[in-house]
Parts: structure tokens; C-alpha cells; sequence
């Protein structure tokens, strides 16, 4: 049995379309997308059409959460934060009325092995969406974030793929497939296959036209429409590298409380980065 595991699209149709020619190429018994096709990325409708017209089960990611979140038009009760989201307002315009689709995916979702054992995907972890488990994180951490741990654990969310084992569990980040930040721009998924009663898990890479990316952040309207994170989304794509959390941690309270706007913010932390 073969499973092909990609997730965090985040919008890169291009990134989406050579991934998906990859797999084909490889043949496995099931594709799972585990959250995130939508938001941060120029073409979020077109990525989450291209999953849907192939039937592939999809978790329920923290952005697809953003865009549910947006369906109450009094989201965000706190107005501070409205700038913030200038980003996810954008993407659920984008999709035209379309987002209560989202609200159907589940949390997790599972597949067995013939001698029922189980490879079991969530965006994150057991205990939430944005619970990063990582290539470092010490193993009582993970036995916790995995419990009941399963054969294999698929998680994703930090957009850096790593295989590693804890205890009898294999415990796989699919990395992401619009926007890696592991240093590494080229989209990644992962190759999960079970035989002769043994799982086993490897990470594959995938070059594609970055041009082709490159046309829609300057022509979707994602540039403009976004505010001004854009810029941290795109540079983000550009480098692989993360760059909204630092910015996060140095700018966002004192964009809450009033202390400066997010583009003086945002063009402040570009110059300090050099990009």
C-alpha cells in the first residue's frame, strides 16, 4: 500500500499542479491532503477546486479555520486585529461566497494497514491545528502530542518536512508544498508505503516553474489585496524561510495597541531583513 501525503498548498497553484505529476508518476493507492490548501498564496479557489475534482480527503487546516472564522461577519469581535487579517480577508473574498464548503473537513483523518494498523493525519497535532511537532521536539513531547500514538503520524503546519521515529511510531512532516521554509524552495509531500507488514515513510521534492508563481503574486491582485504581510508571505515563498513569525513577535503587540500601523511595521522589519 502506497499513500502520498502533501499539505500547506497555501494558494501556489503551479507548486500544486507538478506535486500532483509527481504523484501520478509514483502511482500510490491513495492521496491525502493534511490542511492548509487555502490562504497566503495568490490562487487559493484554484488549489482547493484541484483537490476537490480529485476526490482527494482533506484535514481541516488553521487556514481553512481562518476562512471558516471569516463566515461570522462580526469576525474579529476585537476590531484591533482587523489589519491583521487583512490577508484572510482577502482570500475568502476570493472564493466568492464559497468557504461554507470548508466547514465539512474533518480534523483528522485515517487510513489502516490490512493488519490494522494505522497511519493517522492530523494538521498539527492530537491536541490542535497549530500544536508544532518538530524534527527537535523532545520525545515526552510527542508522545503526548501523538497519544494514542499510531503506526505512522502524518503532521504538517511548520512547512519543514522531516522523517523520524518515536518509540514504534513513525512520526512524518509532508513539509509544504507552496511555500517551504526549510531553505529548500523546491514543494515537498511525503511517500508513505506499508508492506510485508512494515510502514516506512520518505520525504520527495519537486521542481516546478517558479515563473509561473511569480506571474500570479504580481497579477492576482494577492500583492495589493492583502495588505501589507503580503510582502512577509511572498519573501517567504521567495527564500523559503519564515519570516511572519518573527515579524509576529517583534511588531504585532505594538500594532495592537496602536503604537504603529502594520505598513510602517511591515516595510520597518523588510529594511532590518534586507529584503
Amino acid at each position: 500500500m502506497k499513500i502520498a501525503i502533501l499539505s500547506d498548498i497555501h494558494g501556489n497553484l503551479p507548486a500544486l499542479e507538478a506535486v500532483a505529476a509527481d504523484i501520478e508518476r509514483w502511482q500510490p493507492d491513495v492521496v491525502l491532503v493534511n490542511g492548509d490548501s487555502v490562504n497566503r498564496g495568490p490562487d487559493s479557489p484554484g488549489c482547493w477546486q484541484f483537490v476537490q475534482q480529485r476526490g482527494w480527503a482533506h484535514t481541516r487546516g488553521n487556514h481553512e479555520e481562518y476562512m471558516i472564522e471569516r463566515l461570522d461577519a462580526n469576525y474579529p469581535q476585537d476590531k484591533r486585529y482587523v489589519p491583521l487579517f487583512w490577508m484572510s480577508s482577502w482570500t475568502f473574498r476570493q472564493f466568492n461566497g464559497e468557504v461554507a464548503a470548508l466547514q465539512s473537513l474533518p480534523e483528522g483523518v485515517s487510513r489502516f494497514a490490512p493488519d490494522g494498523s494505522e497511519c493517522r493525519l492530523r494538521h498539527a497535532s492530537m491536541r490542535g491545528n497549530t500544536d508544532n511537532v518538530t524534527a527537535v521536539s523532545p520525545f515526552d513531547t510527542i508522545r503526548a502530542q501523538i497519544a494514542p500514538p499510531p503506526a505512522v503520524f502524518a503532521t504538517a503546519h511548520t512547512h519543514h518536512p522531516f522523517v523520524r521515529v518515536v518509540d514504534q511510531t513513525i512520526v512524518v512532516n509532508s513539509g509544504s508544498v507552496g511555500s517551504p521554509s526549510d531553505g529548500d524552495v523546491r514543494p515537498s509531500y511525503a511517500r508513505i508505503h506499508w508492506q510485508d507488514g512494515m510502514w516506512s515513510a520518505e520525504i520527495a521534492r519537486v521542481s516546478y516553474d517558479r515563473e509561473q508563481a511569480l506571474d500570479a503574486f504580481r497579477h492576482s491582485g494577492f500583492m495589493e489585496g492583502a495588505g501589507p504581510m503580503a510582502w512577509l508571505v511572498y519573501h517567504e515563498w521567495r527564500a523559503a524561510e519564515i519570516f511572519v513569525t518573527p515579524w509576529r513577535q517583534q511588531y504585532e503587540a505594538a500594532v495592537l495597541d496602536g503604537q504603529i500601523d502594520m505598513e510602517t511595521a511591515v516595510a520597518e522589519f523588510l529594511r532590518a531583513y534586507h529584503l
